[in-house]
């Protein structure tokens, strides 16, 4: 994952986080392009920050540190205790839903930043700005009824899965087998045990020396 640096200027957010953990991750809508609003952010006069923004095209770029405090959900205790991500949109110019590379861009993010922070993948640790404050007509359609929760939680919880032994031989025992001819008593090849199972292996050089008597 590929994060550009694009700093916000420091009178846009707070440094540290007053000795407060890290617990929340509150998805916004920009209401704007993704090179205006790094531009915003960057100008004395925004009065406002995120830690990052997604762009459409799935470019991620950060603004404000991580142990530091952004200004972005309009909430002084939600900032403290949050990450606060951008995702390029213009919803007030009609219906937005993300792209599907700003979507998984995004949901990569949020992955690495439930690890790093030991935070929950679930609908009450990640939210959108609508819901830090319910009710205020401005952040209605941040991110809006068009985000896709169900789909989005899905994806970074699978993210946090491990996945399973690729391959069986990955489990295989320890364990050498020796096979031996039972007319004669000598030994024709080896195998590895399948761990768990009544199932062997065999060698690569114990086949090719099957193969070839056949």
């Amino acid at each position: 994952m590929n994060i550009e640096q694009y700093p916000a200027h420091p009178g846009n957010f707070s440094k540290g986080r007053e000795g407060v953990k890290v617990d929340r991750i509150v998805c916004h809508v920009t209401d704007g392009g993704f090179s205006g609003t790094l531009a915003w952010f960057a100008d004395p006069a925004c009065n406002t920050s995120a830690h990052f923004t997604i762009a459409m095209d799935g470019r991620i770029a950060q603004h404000v540190p991580l142990t530091d405090t952004a200004w972005h959900s309009g909430l002084w205790a939600m900032n403290l205790r949050s990450v606060g991500i951008e995702h390029e949109g213009q919803p007030s110019k009609g219906p937005w839903t993300p792209s599907a590379l700003q979507l998984a861009a995004s949901a990569e993010l949020t992955t690495t930043l439930c690890r790093q922070f030991g935070i929950p993948a679930d609908r009450q640790h990640l939210i959108g700005h609508n819901e830090v404050q319910p009710g205020r007509a401005a952040r209605a359609n941040c991110p809006g009824k068009t985000w896709p929760w169900d789909a989005y939680v899905r994806d970074v919880q699978a993210r946090l899965t491990p996945s399973p032994p690729a391959h069986v031989p990955d489990a295989l025992d320890k364990r050498a087998l020796r096979l031996f001819d039972p007319e004669t008593n000598t030994q024709i090849g080896t195998a590895s045990l399948i761990n768990g199972t009544d199932k062997a292996y065999l060698t690569p050089e114990t086949l090719a020396s099957l193969r070839k008597g056949k």
